[in-house]
């Protein structure tokens, strides 16, 4: 799924690119950007990055010695300044300019600041939660999957 997002983002970039942007495009992006900006993409960003090449490594401890190679990789592929005009697109496609602009207003406030510090940590804890969980129901999942292939291979027996 994201692979296509992607690709249709891909897609706004290149037609956006063949026509010259009207004023009301670039001022949509802008507020884009400003939103990106407001609500510090870019350093949760940057903090995924740290936070995914840490997983690889606790659970691939042999992959330490090619740590500083995994980190440019992903900083070339998935950083900011590699994704933003992709991200930008993206929220052209999803906000309307006064949308945007509302969503960028409430990131200003009080409140709006606080989520902004506090949504990358509650999806952690979701994140951890969720995984969490997983671990401690994995014998349910494999029995289940267990009697799903034994259905299968009954069904194609006849």
């Amino acid at each position: 799924m994201r692979t296509s997002v992607l690709a249709m983002a891909a897609g706004l970039i290149l037609a956006g690119s063949l026509t010259p942007a009207r004023a009301d495009e670039k001022s949509h992006r802008a507020a884009a950007e400003e939103l990106l900006k407001v609500s510090n993409t870019e350093k949760a960003m940057q903090s995924a990055i740290d936070q995914m090449l840490a997983l690889q490594l606790k659970a691939n401890p042999q992959l330490e010695p090619v740590k500083d190679v995994m980190r440019q990789f992903l900083i070339k592929h998935i950083s900011y300044a590699a994704v933003k005009d992709d991200l930008i697109a993206i929220y052209v496609a999803e906000f309307t300019d006064p949308e945007l602009k509302e969503i960028t207003a409430f990131y200003r406030t009080p409140t709006g600041k606080k989520a902004v510090e506090k949504l990358p940590v509650m999806f952690q804890k979701g994140a951890e939660l969720g995984v969490k969980r997983v671990q401690e129901n994995s014998a349910e999942l494999k029995r289940m999957i267990e009697e799903a292939l034994r259905k299968k291979g009954a069904a194609l027996e006849q």
